[in-house]
């Protein structure tokens, strides 16, 4: 169980404007599908919130960079549907109103429906007072995430709310637990411009595995927690790449996916992985200069391959969603 930082009370008048940053996540990471989620820092959604008398949530579409949106239904919206769980949860006879700056496109495999999510659940629980801790919104983040998963995945919303790497329950999202890195773990990612939705990309899954194979992903899973406890970014390396039962399917969406891979591997990366159901991309490294390094190559390679890219190198974001 989680419990977030104690927050002041907020007793501004219903007219104050709170902004929230909702982060980026990486989920899977190799064996760990459905499982394993890891805040990072550098991108992210901006949602800006404020009282209205008549209940419900209305949505507004803030500036953006690119040639998309975030859905203006609030029954569609990732957002808007956290932030009415959270008036539900809280009683609330007012209404809000949400401005969304979208710094994540969907189907980016970084959590973009994820970020909204926590960062509508977020400004709604400020906006009335802060009385739920970041335990208390698990449900609405969940209930918020289904809208674009289809279903209740907690593998990118509770690293975006808790920050840190979590290990969640593909049963139970409810259920779940921080894991301590104990040191920095520097990584490049990249986001080739294509997209990628998640529920298709869970749908060309197979149903059933082979026993070895399932074995095979247990096996490399169990030794890469052991390796983050220890801090073992050689072996987590190792083991982001051991994936035989998802990330080889979902490769065949991404036509740079090689040519990223073997870029990455060659400019020193300890190992290269889709992050999600892609196509973003990520490499861990044993330095911040390494991953400077990696990154570069690995937009490098998706350029000439024809996909263009943009790429951060970044590290772990330990605080999850919060007020800015």
């Amino acid at each position: 169980m989680h419990s977030g930082s104690p927050l002041r009370r907020d007793d501004s008048p219903a007219s104050a404007t709170v902004t929230v940053w909702g982060p980026a996540t990486l989920s899977n990471l190799g064996p760990g599908f459905d499982a394993l989620g890891l805040c990072i820092s550098g991108w992210g959604d901006v949602v800006e919130a404020w009282r209205e008398t008549e209940p419900g949530v209305r949505i507004e579409i803030g500036e953006r960079a690119l040639d998309w949106r975030a859905p203006t239904d609030p029954a569609r919206n990732t957002a808007a549907v956290a932030a009415q769980a959270v008036l539900r949860t809280l009683g609330a006879t007012e209404g809000m109103a949400l401005r969304i700056r979208k710094g994540i496109p969907p189907g980016s495999g970084v959590g973009s429906s994820a970020a909204s999510a926590v960062a509508g659940a977020w400004a709604a629980n400020l906006l009335f007072g802060a009385p739920l801790d970041k335990a208390a919104l698990v449900d609405p983040v969940l209930e918020g995430e289904a809208v674009a998963a289809g279903s209740r995945h907690g593998d990118n919303v509770l690293p975006a709310l808790f920050g840190g790497l979590i290990l969640v329950s593909s049963n139970d999202p409810m259920r779940s637990r921080r894991i301590s890195l104990p040191r920095a773990l520097p990584m490049a990612v990249i986001l080739p411009n294509v997209q990628v939705l998640t529920r298709q990309a869970r749908a060309i899954l197979p149903k059933h595995v082979p026993l070895d194979d399932a074995v095979h992903n247990a096996s490399e899973l169990a030794f890469m927690i052991d390796a983050f406890h220890a801090g073992d970014w050689e072996t987590v390396g190792r083991c982001i790449m051991a994936d035989v039962l998802v990330e080889p399917v979902r490769a065949k969406l991404l036509p740079c996916y090689d040519a990223v891979r073997s870029a990455a591997m060659e400019a020193g990366a300890l190992g290269c992985a889709l992050s999600g159901s892609g196509p973003a991309m990520f490499a861990v490294a044993e330095t911040r200069a390494a991953a400077e390094h990696v990154r570069d190559a690995m937009v490098s390679a998706s350029r000439s391959a024809g996909i263009e890219a943009r790429g951060i190198a970044t590290e772990v974001n330990d605080e999850g969603v919060q007020s800015i």
